[in-house]
């Protein structure tokens, strides 16, 4: 009797269990679609609002750039050089307009080594730029800057003198150097190197700013213009104006070209 009784109280239990749980079983079917249906308007909403943003940015009426600003030590180039090309992009909106398309115009110019293009709110271009720095003349027409680079600038506006320099291609800074190395060795007794040359055969050429020219030859370069810087001061430069060339290419001494058209002397002992 007891075991019947206890039979239906569970049958009853059991029905009432499941009455109640009904709604939580709902919540669990839907609630997870509808909170990922809540999140998608959500982002929807967000991305049309920054859609629109974006658009309103991209107006081109807006935010209009209307400032160029140059930085930067100026020698042979000059604003005039560079305002004209910047200023196309004036007007144009702060967001789009092609600052790439501006920053490889502007380092076509041959003068400039290194440039930057940046955006300033809200207004303004900022044009950063590194100038070459020229050395001298390469051959007939080009320069050389300081790095052994050459170079076909359209216009120079530093002040000379500059020297000139010339030789086989890929030799740009051995020239450099050795220039320097001739003008330290001369220009203490009152010789300023104008040209230096290096031919085809790698034979030296020298000529001094007074008109003087030197054929070293291409052997022995440093004990031959050692032989010079001791023979000048004894007896070249007291008939330097009557000198055209000397031909340091003998062993114990060195040949003379007078600037008459005489034959040149025979090699005088040193």
């Amino acid at each position: 009797m007891w075991f019947a009784k206890k039979r239906r109280r569970r049958g009853a239990t059991t029905l009432k269990s499941r009455s109640a749980n009904a709604p939580g079983q709902w919540k669990t079917f839907w609630g997870a679609p509808l909170r990922w249906l809540g999140v998608a308007l959500v982002l929807a909403g967000v991305g049309y609002g920054l859609w629109i943003g974006a658009e309103k940015l991209r107006d081109p009426n807006a935010f209009p750039l209307r400032h160029v600003r140059i930085e930067g030590e100026l020698r042979n180039l000059a604003e005039a050089d560079l305002q004209p090309v910047a200023a196309g992009v004036l007007g144009q909106n702060f967001f789009t307009a092609d600052l790439d398309t501006l920053r490889a115009t502007l380092a076509g110019n041959p003068w400039v080594e290194k440039i930057t293009v940046r955006r300033w709110w809200p207004d303004v271009v900022d044009i950063e730029l590194r100038e070459r720095i020229a050395f001298g003349y390469w051959g007939k027409d080009e320069m050389v800057d300081v790095n052994g680079q050459r170079f076909q600038p359209p216009v120079v506006r530093q002040p000379g003198p500059w020297p000139r320099l010339s030789g086989p291609s890929g030799h740009e800074k051995a020239l450099i150097k050795t220039y320097g190395e001739v003008r330290a060795l001369f220009e203490p007794m009152g010789l300023r190197l104008a040209t230096l040359r290096q031919d085809e055969r790698r034979a030296w050429w020298l000529t001094f700013d007074n008109g003087l020219e030197v054929y070293v030859g291409r052997d022995q370069f440093e004990q031959r213009l050692q032989r010079l810087a001791q023979l000048y001061p004894r007896i070249l430069s007291a008939r330097i104006d009557q000198i055209a060339v000397v031909d340091l290419r003998y062993g114990n001494g060195f040949a003379v070209r007078w600037k008459a058209g005489e034959a040149p002397a025979a090699p005088t002992a040193s």
